[in-house]
């Protein structure tokens, strides 16, 4: 009876140890570290003994190593992803003999370890529309390795180690990843000031155009400014401010001036000059053509008259007068008349140097309406989604208001280089961009979701093929925005947005993000994903189950931060204000292996079913 009595305990004990790693098992799946590390393996122990203690009567220690009456081995095989606990502990026996000097029988139990105890983990996955919104700032040409760099350097050593050459990577080795799971899609989304857009015309030279867009709602007056129009124009700013500062504008602000009333020729002059420079300099030599006669007889421009006079209010010869923008054409005198104080007053926002809260776009914290944009984020994204055709050109202001949105095309296509940069005059910088306008491809460009069977293929080849270098400025708010109408027409029941930046945002866009952040835009977009009411209204493409935003920060001193202080310090308002404290959707990574390690972790919706060691093949 005795025997009997003792050996139903100690099944009963197995059985519950058994119970007690099959459980544990579970939790340690969840936390899925791959026993990387002595923390790691750790942190398994500690949390396979919590169930244990649980499960079973007596309780053992925390420290396993110097409790002699129990032992633990958790082990995992990265080939077949398998976890599998071992343990084994000293029980008493229920019932023990009476005899004179002998003390209590006890026994050691253990797991049935083929069976009990052993978790795999299993990938399962949802629809995801997913969009990489990636840094192509100046900043993305530093060495990844790099703690001090944060501007444009080309010459900061083997391009291999460019951090944008391993952010680059490491999408495109995520979407060959995913190749096979065809509920999965993915969309780029590159910014620097802007976002750049493919454009299905040509340039002037016969290579690719591209365009730069944004979306926002603007403040009056700028919502009723034709920014495509405006793109390829000189408006002559020197004089105006040299007018303003003289006193000669009697007080009046930039937008409310009466130009053409009281300088029409020097107005139509400017913007038929520089429209007749943009030939003479850039697509002339472009197309091999590097007269002014060479111009006329192959009918790019005609002869107006014999010498050049800004007092003519016309350039000497007129260029593109088929060009829809031609400036000069009758259509667009209305235009010209009832905005060109307002392009004015925006350039001197940008570039006059006396707004630090402004940067070098036209949305801007003068010119946005905050509020305004977040009402209407998805009821407004055809209207206040603004793209105008970007000229092509290194960055000067003699043909274009806006040259410091969207550049980052123009240094992969070397329009924009360090040797151009620092070539001594524009006229040498012109004769330089020249040589690639005809061969010109819109590098880096928005690619959006599609229903093409072959997308996530085709945007894997695109990555893979393209010769991309970053340029210019640090705009991420204006990338958020911009993304909310492609994954407004994405499909899948879950939508994702991952920002993958190394820099500071410029001075102006930090402030204009904040202000966007403050105001909840983050709930607004991921709200607005999820809403039948949106969908009902035609406003996106379908509801989705869940919309999340993840921020990696790439940093080569990337720290183990443990404290909300320290994540605050780190992502600012992102952590605070977007993330609503949250640290699950903030990341850090400093090399390729860190970056593609956390875009692997975002992504996957990992579970863990029990099986048998010697099944977990299968």
């Amino acid at each position: 009876m005795l025997v009997s009595i003792n050996h139903t305990q100690t099944m009963r004990d197995r059985a519950r140890i058994s119970e007690a790693t099959n459980e544990a098992s579970l939790a340690i799946i969840a936390l899925n570290n791959e026993n990387a590390d002595k923390a790691a393996i750790e942190q398994n122990r500690k949390m396979a003994l919590n169930y244990i203690n649980y499960f079973v009567y007596q309780k053992i220690s925390d420290d396993l190593v110097e409790d002699a009456d129990a032992s633990i081995n958790i082990e995992y095989n990265k080939d077949t992803k398998v976890y599998s606990i071992a343990y084994k502990q000293k029980v008493d026996s229920l019932t023990s003999s009476k005899d004179k000097g002998k003390e209590n029988q006890s026994m050691i139990v253990s797991n049935k370890t083929e069976s009990y105890g052993n978790t795999k983990k299993f990938d399962r996955y949802d629809s995801f529309d997913i969009a990489f919104i990636s840094d192509f700032s100046g900043s993305a040409t530093c060495q990844y390795g790099d703690t001090s760099c944060n501007d444009y350097s080309p010459q900061n050593g083997n391009s291999d180690q460019q951090r944008l050459q391993y952010m680059k990577q490491a999408i495109a080795n995520i979407i060959n990843n995913f190749q096979g799971h065809s509920e999965i899609k993915f969309a780029l989304v590159p910014y620097d000031i802007g976002v750049p857009v493919q454009q299905d015309t040509k340039n002037l030279a016969g290579g690719d155009s591209y365009g730069c867009s944004v979306m926002y709602k603007l403040n009056s007056p700028y919502d009723k400014v034709d920014y495509n129009f405006w793109a390829n124009k000189n408006i002559a700013y020197a004089r105006w401010s040299n007018l303003k500062e003289s006193g000669g504008m009697g007080g009046a602000k930039y937008s409310d001036y009466d130009y053409l009333g009281k300088y029409a020729n020097t107005v139509t002059y400017y913007l038929d000059y520089f429209n007749y420079r943009y030939y003479s300099q850039i697509i002339g030599p472009a197309k091999g053509l590097n007269n002014d006669s060479a111009l006329v007889h192959n009918g790019l421009c005609r002869n107006r008259h014999q010498a050049e006079v800004l007092n003519m209010g016309k350039a000497r010869y007129a260029c593109g007068e088929n060009n829809l923008d031609y400036p000069l054409r009758d259509e667009n005198r209305k235009t010209i008349e009832n905005q060109y104080g307002k392009v004015v007053q925006l350039y001197d926002y940008m570039f006059s140097g006396k707004y630090s809260d402004v940067h070098y776009s036209f949305a801007n914290t003068r010119t946005v309406d905050v509020q305004g944009t977040i009402d209407a984020l998805f009821s407004g994204i055809k209207s206040n989604t603004i793209t105008f055709n970007r000229p092509i050109s290194p960055t000067v202001s003699d043909f274009s208001p806006f040259f410091g949105m969207c550049q980052s095309p123009l240094y992969s296509n070397n329009i924009m280089s360090e040797k151009v940069i620092n070539l001594p005059t524009n006229h040498r910088r012109f004769l330089e961009a020249s040589k690639h306008i005809g061969t010109f491809k819109a590098y880096p460009h928005l690619v959006p979701f599609s229903k093409n069977g072959n997308h996530n293929s085709d945007l894997l080849n695109y990555i893979q093929n393209g010769n991309w270098q970053p340029g210019g400025g640090t705009d991420t708010i204006t990338a958020l925005l911009r993304t909310v109408p492609v994954m407004a027409n994405g499909s899948a029941n879950n939508k994702m947005m991952i920002i993958i930046t190394d820099g500071k945002d410029d001075a102006g866009a930090d402030i204009l993000r904040d202000n966007f952040l403050d105001e909840g835009v983050c709930q607004a977009i991921t709200a607005g994903l999820t809403s039948a009411t949106n969908k009902n209204n035609g406003y996106i493409e379908r509801a989705a189950n869940t919309a999340t935003i993840h921020y990696i920060k790439l940093d080569p001193n990337a720290a183990n931060l443990t404290t909300d202080e320290q994540y605050g310090q780190v992502y600012g308002k992102w952590f605070t204000k977007c993330m609503n404290g949250n640290r699950e959707y903030l990341h850090e990574a400093r090399d390729y292996q860190s970056l593609f390690d956390t875009m692997i972790k975002i992504i996957q919706t990992e579970t863990g079913n029990f099986v048998n060691k010697d099944e977990s093949n299968q």
